[in-house]
């Protein structure tokens, strides 16, 4: 009577585990891993490198806009909303330092202090105006970002306010100082809202009466420190990049958002720096 042929498994070493050995290999490559290293998969075990290899050619879900889906939201706008907050209490507790610093001044950019166009974004004044903005910046921003995604809704709100605070240096006099700019990038993000909705069809009339009556009224209050400008400043670019990051074609729609926002930055740019050669009197 003839046996069944039995062949026993032979053991090697785990390819992640010299000193263990093992019987099991991986499903995929054909590697030994030991009991640490398997990972159930449909069929058999796989190797810790097969798994990252698998999730990694795993694309993550994306909305129409191109942001990346997580299930942290709002992470972006929190962030401002605690840098607004903190850099109020921080200046009032300083005696205005960082209004000093970083506050729009018309004569310290044709100076050379560029960076009060960038930081001018971040500031607000007096505790109310502060509330508020941080109020909208909540109720907006968190929507935005789900759509857009983080990095491009960060680039939203700076271009916002670098969009108020450039048209702000360009028809402002070199005497001209601004407090905070917050405002003009947070109209910036309303704007780019009202591109969204009529990219989906809806009916933006209510945000165009909303964009008026928020210039209106800081057209009032703030005449002599040209805050209405700053808010001019902010729904142009904030409207514009809206366009570039909504209108993109999806091909190829990474590399068209970020030529567009690049030639937004440089028409700004151009224009700070036509602005400063007026001042120095070079043209």
């Amino acid at each position: 009577m003839s046996r069944p042929e039995f062949t026993a498994p032979s053991f090697e070493a785990c390819y992640r585990h010299p000193d263990r050995s093992t019987g099991i290999r991986c499903q995929r490559c054909g590697k030994p891993i030991c009991g640490e290293c398997m990972n159930p998969a449909s069929v058999g075990f796989q190797c810790p490198d097969c798994i990252r290899k698998g999730r990694a050619s795993v694309r993550s879900p994306r909305t129409v806009f191109g942001g990346a889906l997580s299930p942290r939201g709002g992470i972006v706008t929190k962030v401002l909303i605690g840098i607004m907050i903190g850099t109020y209490l921080l200046d009032l507790f300083t005696g205005h330092l960082l209004t000093g610093m970083f506050a729009m001044s018309n004569l310290a950019v044709s100076n050379g202090q560029f960076w009060r166009l960038i930081s001018y974004g971040f500031l607000t004044y007096g505790l109310l105006n502060t509330a508020m903005i941080a109020f909208v910046l909540w109720l907006v921003g968190r929507p935005l970002e789900h759509y857009l995604g983080g990095w491009r809704f960060l680039v939203l709100y700076l271009l916002s306010g670098f969009g108020g605070a450039t048209l702000l240096y360009v028809f402002g006099s070199p005497a001209l100082v601004g407090v905070g700019g917050a405002s003009a990038a947070v109209i910036g993000l309303l704007a780019a809202n009202g591109v969204i909705k009529y990219r989906h069809g809806d009916d933006i009339r209510g945000d165009i009466g909303l964009l008026v009556i928020l210039v209106l009224l800081n057209f009032v209050i703030g005449f002599q420190s040209l805050a209405w400008v700053a808010q001019v400043g902010g729904i142009l670019v904030g409207g514009l990049t809206g366009v570039a990051l909504v209108y993109a074609p999806r091909a190829r729609r990474s590399q068209v958002q970020v030529a567009a926002l690049i030639m937004i930055v440089a028409v700004c740019v151009i224009a700070v720096a036509g602005k400063t050669m007026i001042n120095y009197g070079v043209i």
